[in-house]
C-alpha cells in the first residue's frame, strides 16, 4: 500500500512540476511591438435615459463598462494583471458556462505588459481612438493582445463590456452582471429575434460610449489625448455585425472592422437585405466563401476589404488559443495567426485614421496564410 501512495504522490508531483512549467513558459502574452507602453483603465458610465431590460426592477438603468488600452508613460502605475476584476467576476464567469472552472484559476497566473492607471504619453497626442465589441458571451479582457498591439501603436482602444451580453461583469453598485444564459433554451427562430435585439442594445451601448469620449478628453487621464475625429469602431463575432450597424448608425465613426462576424446579412447585419457601411469596411476572418449576393454588396461600398486568415478559427481573433497549454518555448501557430490578424487591423487603421498608404491592402493577394480582396474591385 505504501508503495502505491508512493507512485500516486510522485506522478501528482510530476503533474504539478509539468503544469509549473507550463504556466510560467507560456502563459505571458506577446509583448507589443509598437514604441509605446500601455495603460490599461476601466471606466463605468450609467445611462440613465435607457432602461435596462434584462432585470425586474424599474429603477435599473444600462451601463457601460470601458476598458481603455492606451499611450502611457512607462514607470508611471502599476504592472496590470491580466484581468484586473477576476477576484470579483470569477464565479460568474464560471457559471455562465463561457470559462471552465479551471481556466478561470488559470486566469489569475496570465501575465500582461500593461500599466495600470499610467500616466497617458502626451508626447505624439491626439491619438486615434478604436472602439472595440466583443464576442457573445466573452469579455472584452480576452482581447488584451488585440488592444495592447493597436495601443502601443499610437491609439487609444475603448474597449466595451455589454452587461449581460459577456460572460460576468461588475456594475458601478458592485453588483456583477451575469450573463444572460435563458436565451439557450429559445428555440431557433426565437433566438434569432433575441439576438437581433440584442445587437440593437450592444450598438446603443457602442454609441453611448462614443458620446463619453468628450468628457475624458476634458476630465480625465485622458485630457487631450483623444482625437474626436478620428475614431474606428471594430468587434468580433456579434461584436463585429455591432460595430457595422454603429458605424451605419453615427457619421463619427471614419471606418469599421468587423473580426469573425457573419449573420444573415453576412458581415454587414443582422438583416439580409441590409447594406454596407458607407465608412470604409474591413471583414477579417477565416471565411473563405461568401454568398455571391454579399460579394455583390462588397462591390458597392466606397472602399471595403475582405481579408482570409487561413487556419485561423472562431477564437483565433480573442486571447484563447495564446493559452492553450503548451511545453514549447517557441513561437506556435497560434502566435503566427494572431501576428497576422495584429499586421492587417493595423494596416486598415493606420490607412483609414492616420491617413499612412496601405501597402498590405493595395492590390489582392492569395498566399498559403493570408488572402486579401479590395472592393470595389478594378
Amino acid at each position: 500500500m505504501r508503495t502505491k501512495i508512493l507512485k500516486v504522490m510522485s506522478f501528482a508531483a510530476v503533474v504539478i512540476v509539468v503544469l509549473s512549467f507550463s504556466i510560467a513558459l507560456q502563459l505571458e502574452l506577446p509583448a507589443p511591438s509598437g514604441i509605446y507602453a500601455v495603460g490599461q483603465a476601466v471606466f463605468k458610465w450609467q445611462d440613465t435615459s435607457c432602461p435596462e431590460t434584462l432585470t425586474e426592477s424599474a429603477d435599473d438603468f444600462r451601463e457601460v463598462i470601458g476598458v481603455i488600452w492606451y499611450p502611457a508613460m512607462q514607470g508611471t502605475g502599476t504592472q496590470s494583471p491580466y484581468f484586473p476584476a477576476l477576484s470579483t467576476v470569477s464565479n460568474g464567469l464560471v457559471e455562465s458556462g463561457e470559462v471552465e472552472g479551471w481556466q478561470a484559476f488559470g486566469l489569475q497566473y496570465v501575465r500582461s505588459h500593461n500599466l495600470l492607471d499610467a500616466e497617458g504619453d502626451k508626447s505624439d497626442a491626439p491619438y486615434p481612438i478604436v472602439v472595440l465589441s466583443p464576442g457573445n458571451g466573452t469579455n472584452i479582457e480576452f482581447y488584451t493582445s488585440l488592444a495592447s498591439e493597436i495601443a502601443s501603436h499610437g491609439y487609444i482602444v475603448i474597449g466595451v463590456n455589454h452587461p449581460y451580453d459577456v460572460a460576468a461583469v461588475e456594475l458601478s453598485t458592485g453588483f456583477v452582471a451575469p450573463y444572460d444564459k435563458a436565451q439557450w433554451s429559445l428555440d431557433v427562430n426565437a433566438h434569432q429575434v433575441y439576438t437581433a435585439e440584442r445587437i440593437k442594445v450592444r450598438t446603443a451601448d457602442v454609441l453611448f460610449a462614443l458620446n463619453q469620449l468628450e468628457n475624458l478628453n476634458t476630465d480625465s487621464l485622458f485630457a487631450g489625448m483623444l482625437d474626436m475625429d478620428s475614431i474606428a469602431v471594430a468587434g468580433h463575432s456579434l461584436g463585429g455585425i455591432t460595430a457595422s450597424e454603429a458605424c451605419k448608425a453615427d457619421a463619427r465613426f471614419r471606418a469599421c472592422i468587423n473580426f469573425d462576424g457573419s449573420q444573415r446579412g453576412g458581415p454587414f447585419s443582422m438583416d439580409e437585405t441590409a447594406t454596407p457601411p458607407q465608412q470604409p469596411f474591413m471583414f477579417l476572418t477565416k471565411e473563405s466563401q461568401l454568398h455571391p449576393k454579399l460579394i455583390e454588396r462588397f462591390e458597392s461600398t466606397f472602399q471595403s476589404y475582405w481579408v482570409i486568415v487561413h487556419n485561423a478559427s472562431h477564437e483565433s481573433f480573442t486571447d484563447g488559443p495564446l493559452l492553450q497549454p503548451s511545453l514549447l518555448p517557441i513561437p506556435n501557430q497560434a502566435d503566427r495567426i494572431i501576428e497576422l490578424i495584429q499586421e492587417y487591423t493595423l494596416a486598415f487603421l493606420d490607412a483609414t485614421l492616420k491617413g499612412k498608404p496601405a501597402d498590405l491592402l493595395s492590390e489582392t493577394l492569395h498566399r498559403q496564410d493570408i488572402s486579401v480582396k479590395a472592393y470595389p474591385s478594378h
